[in-house]
């Protein structure tokens, strides 16, 4: 009898489940991990305090102090370390896997716990596109209207309007004349290893998006 119960709610659940998924499925043609069918990136960004039409995918991962501004997107299975300031602006398009670390435990590991962990702010100014799979790491400041390509490793300062690649990552051009259309540009990364960059840039807003 109480695994007939479980059964009956466990297809119940797969009910709700298969809905869900029709339904994302029909009005964005996407199908996404089960947890962001009972999640709204909105409500969740929303909820962290961030700005005015902000998004975050549930499985974004976020530990301490984040400040994000107003449409900025967060996309899928990020790293949001805050635990010595993070700051993100408004407009900014963070894209898939970017970590963001303000520690890091090197003279800890080093020094068999003798030393503590160091801690920096990291800031991210408006209109700034980080490429899928960035890693940035404490005190760094990418500012207004900066680019970052695919795969880079930040470890200083961006000027405005620069774009960056690389690991680690170096000035390959500039963004602030960038024309509305779709770009690629390919670049030598650190190591000899070849990347490519995939922009969609959007002069209404002056951020740099995902092109599909």
């Amino acid at each position: 009898m109480e695994q007939d119960l479980r059964n009956t709610r466990l297809k119940k659940i797969l009910r709700i489940f298969s809905f869900l998924r029709y339904q994302k499925k029909v009005a964005y043609n996407r199908v996404l991990p089960v947890s962001e069918y009972f999640n709204d990136r909105i409500t969740k960004a929303r909820n962290l305090g961030w700005g005015e039409g902000s998004s975050c995918y549930d499985n974004v991962y976020i530990f301490g102090d984040v400040k994000v501004g107003k449409n900025t997107f967060v996309g899928p299975f990020c790293i949001l370390d805050g635990s010595g300031g993070l700051e993100i602006g408004s407009f900014c398009s963070i894209s898939a896997g970017v970590h963001i670390y303000t520690h890091n435990s090197v003279k800890w590991a080093f020094s068999g716990g003798e030393k503590s962990y160091e801690y920096d702010l990291v800031v991210i100014e408006d209109h700034c596109y980080i490429g899928p799979n960035v890693v940035i790491t404490q005190g760094v400041r990418i500012s207004k209207g900066a680019v970052v390509g695919a795969c880079s490793f930040v470890n200083c300062d961006v000027p405005p309007y620069t774009k960056v690649a690389g690991i680690p990552a170096k000035k390959i051009g500039e963004s602030k004349n960038m024309e509305c259309r779709n770009f690629k540009e390919e670049f030598s990364g650190g190591g000899g290893q070849s990347s490519i960059i995939y922009l969609f840039p959007s002069c209404s807003l002056g951020g740099f998006y995902e092109s599909a």
